[in-house]
């Protein structure tokens, strides 16, 4: 059977970073298809690409026989219908009338619902089973009674693809179990379906395929049988796991033992970065054996929250903060452990600015500071030009350009 989504050389970045990188894969219909991954793996991004709402820097979707490039945005709708992970908690409206605004790609400009769309909508509400509480406002719902009810929401559409983010996150075992119920119906009828997992033994037990996906790069896909295997999924996650076969299902199942941890030991690094810049950087450096430090970052940054979860010692600001002194100094005690400092591309505003202050003072005591020319992109400096001036300062004192730090250490 030829698959009804097919993706080919797939790739998307955010502001020159690359988040998904030439991603091939194919999904039948009546397939139910689980993408797993570390968080940053480009996961969400896959799937607000496959459902149009951001376009694809290079690469091509296909829909059965139909190039999306070619595509109108009703007609996408009416093909493709997506769950998000974040749900509104209080929309003033019944479940049914949550659920019937899923018709809209179907209903002409000033129509009104008619008997095909109400059929529609009880199709939804019945295969979903949220028919009993069809008159309940949606706020007053709770958590696993939203989330069917979004999935209704999007059956309401006729979708031929369905796509999910993280449909059992923050469910308890009883709902996450209904929800994957629900998934294996519209499966049975026709349905191609992918979802995003963050449960390994969810998308073990009940999918069909698996895609692995880390850092934008898929690592696997195929049956699951086929890809989840402990050694995959160590991979995968940087976790040892004991692999076991289900009693019932016969199928793999991963109970996490411990994380992996490099043990050879390369050096001290210490990043200086911020939104989001330095979070990939993270993974790389500690699988490839250095030891880090980081900041000043805010608190509430996606980086200041990774590095507090993978216990790397970082300094914080207050939220929404300028850098005071005794936070700059903090980082200067901390940096001056490091071997090398690394300045990762991250957007330059006044606030920030003392970072690079930083960099000076430690390049000019001799520290190596290495500097990812993407970092040196003015559009990244809202400074009105003072951060390139002191990112200029910090080469012609002694700091090295690079592209590419797996590059630069493996040569070194």
């Amino acid at each position: 059977m030829k698959e009804y989504l097919q993706v080919e050389n797939l790739s998307f970045s955010y502001s020159r970073r690359k988040v998904l990188d030439k991603l091939t894969f194919g999904v039948r219909r009546s397939e139910l298809v689980g993408v797993i991954g570390p968080n940053g793996a480009g996961k969400s991004t896959l799937l607000y690409l496959l459902a149009g709402l951001i376009v694809p820097e290079s690469g091509k979707i296909v829909l059965g026989e139909k190039d999306t490039r070619f595509l109108s945005r009703r007609m996408w709708s009416q093909k493709v219908a997506m769950v998000f992970q974040e749900i509104p908690q209080n929309l003033e409206l019944t479940s049914q009338e949550v659920i019937t605004m899923g018709r809209f790609p179907h209903i002409g400009r000033w129509q009104r619902e008619g008997d095909v769309d109400e059929e529609k909508v009880s199709w939804a509400m019945e295969i979903t089973s949220t028919a009993v509480f069809s008159d309940r406002l949606f706020s007053e719902l709770s958590g696993g009674e939203k989330q069917r009810v979004m999935i209704a929401r999007a059956l309401a559409q006729e979708p031929e693809l369905l796509l999910l983010d993280e449909p059992t996150s923050h469910l308890d075992v009883l709902h996450q179990l209904e929800i994957m119920d629900i998934l294996l119906d519209l499966r049975a009828a026709g349905v191609a379906i992918v979802s995003v997992f963050h449960d390994l033994n969810l998308v073990s037990q009940f999918c069909d395929k698996a895609l692995l996906l880390k850092e934008g790069r898929m690592l696997s896909f195929g049956g699951v049988e086929e890809v989840m295997k402990a050694e995959e999924v160590e991979k995968l996650f940087g976790v040892e796991f004991l692999e076991a076969t289900h009693p019932f299902s016969l199928r793999p199942f991963f109970m996490p033992l411990r994380r992996i941890k490099n043990e050879t030991h390369r050096g001290r690094i210490h990043l200086i970065c911020g939104g989001g810049s330095g979070s990939p950087l993270m993974r790389e450096l500690l699988e490839a054996g250095f030891s880090l430090s980081l900041g000043v970052v805010n608190q509430l940054d996606s980086d200041e929250e990774l590095a507090r979860k993978l216990g790397i010692p970082v300094v914080q600001e207050k939220p929404f903060s300028p850098f005071s002194p005794s936070t700059m100094e903090e980082a200067y005690r901390l940096a001056q452990k490091a071997d090398f400092i690394v300045i990762a591309p991250t957007y330059w505003g006044r606030g920030n600015l003392p970072n690079l202050d930083l960099a000076e003072r430690l390049v000019l005591e001799g520290k190596a500071v290495l500097i990812l020319e993407e970092a040196l992109n003015p559009r990244l400096d809202y400074t009105e030009g003072a951060a390139q001036e002191k990112l200029k300062k910090i080469i012609e004192e002694g700091g090295e350009v690079i592209k590419d730090l797996s590059a630069y250490f493996s040569s070194s």
